[in-house]
């Protein structure tokens, strides 16, 4: 392979694992059209202003760092046509897990030093560093809207507060909108989108916070595709 070749496949290696990345926690599994779901109201039906005040800010990182855990089933969306759903469990700071229905053979761990997407049928695991991903946000022992991170784009209706996220050292690669109920406060959606524009919809309900969780939840065993059962 000449020099040229190898800096090509290197740097398509580069952009697929950042665009994997981007996704990682709401990654579309091609499961057919799901039914009957209430997705909550998009911003286009909102009085929006990209500015959002401090006050606002305060809200939204004390109730995101006030969080200690949450379950919590989610629908997601792809705007590709990937659908799928499942279970979600999250105890911050550092650690979630994604439970994902049959037939999906995918399972995504954050253990609180790792973020692990998991290939079931392959039995092959992908490591992230947490901050790599969308959930870095959310699960940040010290949430801030204004340090890594900033705001692009806020929005408020008379159900929803929306706050689009970009990360200041790399803006281009992406975004995540969060979607909260405001009263009372609630963590209800977000939506990642990638740098191809395509969008994927994670929508949480019968969500419960505060509640206990098994702490073997967030723990995953390092299995490599060469290893036998």
């Amino acid at each position: 392979m000449t020099k040229n070749s190898q800096t090509n496949v290197h740097t398509r290696a580069q952009k697929s694992r950042s665009a994997l990345a981007a996704v990682v926690i709401t990654l579309a599994v091609g499961l057919g059209a799901i039914t009957s779901i209430a997705f909550l109201p998009q911003a286009a039906h909102a009085q929006s202003a990209s500015k959002i005040s401090p006050d606002m800010t305060n809200k939204i990182e004390s109730y995101l760092g006030n969080m200690t855990t949450l379950r919590a089933d989610f629908v997601q969306i792809s705007s590709d046509g990937g659908a799928a759903e499942g279970k979600l469990y999250m105890e911050r700071p550092g650690k979630m897990r994604f439970e994902y229905n049959p037939p999906a053979q995918i399972l995504l761990v954050s253990t609180g030093h790792d973020f692990i997407y998991y290939d079931k049928e392959i039995n092959a695991p992908t490591y992230f560093d947490i901050d790599e991903t969308p959930a870095g946000i959310i699960l940040a022992e010290n949430v801030s809207l204004t340090d890594k991170v900033k705001v692009v784009d806020y929005s408020r209706t008379a159900e929803t507060i929306r706050v689009e996220l970009v990360r200041k050292s790399d803006p281009g690669a992406g975004s995540v909108t969060l979607v909260f109920a405001e009263k009372p406060m609630q963590l209800r959606q977000w939506i990642v989108t990638d740098p191809t524009g395509i969008e994927t919809t994670v929508t949480l309900f019968n969500t419960e916070e505060g509640v206990s969780l098994d702490p073997e939840l967030f723990k995953f065993e390092r299995i490599w595709p060469n290893q036998r059962n």
